[in-house]
């Protein structure tokens, strides 16, 4: 997605006009993630490049919601995502809701090692907003975030690459929260 797009005050974002947007937050829907997870599995396999996924969990958030209220959970939602919006640059990357309390990234062409840079923006940027949570990590609003990369070839099929990150993400979330984990999975 351009910055332009991805300003809510400038228009409809790329997913929006598709129809296929997150009714609370206007980024990519889980349907929608799906959908373009198969096409850039595709992609990536002809290109024989890799293709890197980021799932990100907001930390303690059901707690959250119990403590602070649903609407203001759900304002927390809408700044996270516009938060994941400005830590990609490129059109061609992907933000998406993919659970109540979880968001993906999809990281076309990227080596792990670049989905790792990007996940360390995307903790700083959450971390910077300073979000108040009583009962959260540091006392604000924080995210752990699973990192997987693969590079499309042979029998390997996209639900790999999401099995990888979610064993990514629990040990992210097993480890204490407010944590980037990853292993190095290009051949």
């Amino acid at each position: 997605m351009s910055k332009p797009s991805q300003d809510p005050s400038s228009g409809p974002t790329a997913a929006q006009a598709a129809g296929q947007a997150d009714a609370l937050t206007g980024v990519l829907s889980r349907a929608g993630f799906d959908e373009r997870l198969l096409q850039e599995w595709e992609r990536a396999r002809r290109a024989e490049a890799p293709l890197s996924l980021l799932l990100i969990d907001i930390d303690f958030f059901r707690a959250y919601v119990d403590v602070h209220q649903a609407p203001l959970g759900y304002d927390r939602l809408k700044k996270i995502a516009a938060a994941l919006r400005q830590a990609v640059f490129r059109p061609t990357d992907v933000v998406a809701r993919y659970g109540d309390d979880e968001f993906a990234l999809l990281l076309p062409a990227v080596h792990e090692e670049g989905a790792r840079v990007v996940a360390a923006r995307v903790r700083s940027q959450i971390n910077a907003l300073a979000m108040p949570h009583r009962g959260g990590v540091g006392g604000i609003v924080t995210v752990s975030i699973g990192v997987a990369a693969l590079k499309p070839a042979g029998d390997a099929l996209p639900p790999q690459l999401v099995a990888l990150c979610e064993r990514a993400l629990e040990e992210a979330k097993r480890l204490g929260r407010d944590n980037i984990v990853s292993q190095d999975w290009m051949a």
